[in-house]
């Protein structure tokens, strides 16, 4: 009886003995039950404390509270939750693949973080981060343009471990700056029409004044909405309703309208002006009706030409056209009023004309990028003229010849930095700069200086030395950077000598009645310089 007590005491005890070692297993259900806690026993856990693969929550991926052992801790690899970590597509879109870092690995080992065993949530890997060390994301988002999948933020969380820091990356996808256009010799180009302006005294005397000249105007404007290149003076008088209201004709000799020296766009600011002061509706429809010509008029490709319809008889006129910076203003005018600055803000233009501006714009600016000229493998500046479908320059008159323009490639440089600076936009507009500041390209220490009005010295040379002054010629060699002028054909009436290289070798005709040289890039450069292109 005494030894059959004893044998019970000794198997009681070596019951308990075995209990204490496997009581941390517990029940290995999806939490780990209340089994995980090792009582009193936990102390002496030793490696039996790992949580083992009881902790391991398989794909559920929190261990809860099953993976405590007490204060055994030692979580040692127990704490690994095997693949149950793995969060997959976690890890701000494209910039956070997380591969195999979702998985807790050794990154997700409760190590520090698992002195009480307690992977706990840990396990779980957040949203599916990338765990410990692993959890570099690569670079993070690949920003691109727009800086879109940019933060993995929280996505790599997987305890204290497994914080992923490359998910930052937006810096990639800075927006596009604009710059300060204080001086831009852009802004001068749609501002002419104030000289329309009346200058009576008194508020009231001037729109009295206005709205008479816009009336007048209103009446001058064709049926398609644009008008012809004229003056203020030409506008003293309303239309009669049989004058020819436009000097140029298209096929059917239908009346056709203009943007060449200032044509349309000068109306269409001065109605818009008034339209401001005096709020009534007819002076805004006609600016509306001179915008839906500018609009329908631009190429498919994204260009202006001079006129619209076509011209017939003549192929220069239906050329794109920065001559005389006629694209220029016109895309100048509509930055205007797609930034709803006066006078072209407030209900001047409809919902469905801004959306169309907008697009025009767009096209403008991509003409713009296709048509510069490449001399060898360097991006220069434009001609007058470009073709509206092969981008390449043209010639106009007979005069005007393919070239690469000193005078109107400033309006094209100044429009580009009026934009936002894309990588495509600023590398255009410095290429251009970097051509005019060529010392192939600009003459040092020389003006040009038009022959006085009234003289009729044919000896007189309008290019003449000055210190300190910079010339450009207007016309410059496609395939080089030399100067030339010239004269009407030989097979024009009048006669003329054609290209030269010496302005004293053309006819005095063209020699005086033509601009063939300025200080153009002075007054970009004075812009450019400030800003820092």
């Amino acid at each position: 009886m005494t030894l059959t007590r004893m044998m019970q005491r000794n198997l009681a005890v070596l019951l308990g003995a075995f209990v204490a070692v496997a009581g941390c297993s517990g029940s290995e259900g999806p939490g780990a039950g209340t089994g995980s806690t090792t009582g009193t026993a936990g102390a002496n856990a030793g490696t039996s404390g790992a949580a083992g693969t009881g902790g391991a929550t398989g794909a559920g991926g929190t261990t809860g509270t099953g993976g405590t052992t007490g204060t055994a801790g030692m979580a040692g690899t127990g704490g690994a939750t095997g693949t149950g970590g793995a969060g997959a597509a976690a890890g701000g879109g494209r910039g956070g693949a997380t591969g195999t870092g979702g998985t807790a690995g050794t990154g997700g080992m409760s190590g520090t973080s698992g002195t009480s065993g307690t992977t706990g949530r840990g396990g779980t890997s957040g949203s599916g981060g990338s765990a410990g060390t692993s959890g570099a994301a690569g670079a993070g988002g690949s920003g691109g343009r727009g800086g879109t999948g940019g933060t993995n933020a929280t996505g790599g969380v997987t305890g204290t471990g497994g914080t992923a820091t490359g998910g930052a990356g937006g810096t990639a996808g800075s927006a596009a700056i604009t710059l300060d256009q204080t001086g831009n010799p852009v802004n001068g180009l749609v501002t002419t029409y104030t000289a329309w302006l009346s200058t009576a005294s008194g508020d009231a005397a001037k729109l009295a004044a206005d709205k008479t000249l816009a009336d007048n105007i209103i009446t001058w404007q064709m049926p398609h909405g644009g008008f012809f290149k004229r003056d203020k003076a030409f506008y003293a008088v309303p239309w009669n309703g049989t004058a020819a209201r436009s000097d140029w004709y298209g096929a059917n000799n239908v009346e056709i309208g203009t943007i060449d020296n200032n044509g349309t766009v000068t109306e269409a600011m001065f109605l818009a002006d008034v339209y401001r002061r005096s709020s009534e509706a007819k002076y805004r429809d006609a600016a509306r009706k001179a915008m839906d010509f500018l609009l329908t008029m631009q190429s498919s490709t994204g260009g202006f030409p001079q006129v619209y319809p076509a011209r017939a008889g003549s192929s220069y006129s239906n050329y794109i056209t920065f001559n005389d910076n006629a694209m220029v203003r016109v895309l100048a005018m509509l930055d205007l009023a797609r930034a709803q600055k006066a006078p072209l803000a407030g209900d001047i233009f409809t919902a469905d004309q801004l959306t169309r501006i907008a697009t025009a714009i767009s096209k403008g600016i991509d003409f713009i990028l296709k048509s510069q000229i490449v001399q060898g493998s360097v991006k220069t500046v434009w001609c007058a003229q470009h073709d509206p479908t092969s981008y390449v320059p043209r010639g106009a008159r007979s005069y005007e010849l393919a070239s690469k323009s000193g005078q109107e490639s400033v309006g094209v440089i100044g429009f580009l930095m009026s934009q936002p600076q894309t990588p495509e936009v600023k590398a255009a507009a410095q290429a251009g700069i970097a051509w005019f500041k060529s010392s192939n390209v600009r003459v040092a220490n020389t003006a040009y200086v038009s022959r006085p009005s009234g003289s009729t010295d044919d000896n007189y040379n309008p290019i003449q030395a000055r210190a300190g002054s910079t010339m450009w010629y207007r016309f410059y060699d496609l395939d080089q950077d030399v100067g030339f002028f010239s004269g009407r054909l030989p097979t024009d009436n009048p006669p003329g000598t054609g290209k030269q290289y010496d302005i004293m070798d053309i006819e005095p005709e063209r020699r005086y009645g033509y601009q063939w040289g300025g200080s153009y890039g002075t007054n970009l450069f004075t812009y450019t310089d400030r800003v820092g292109y």
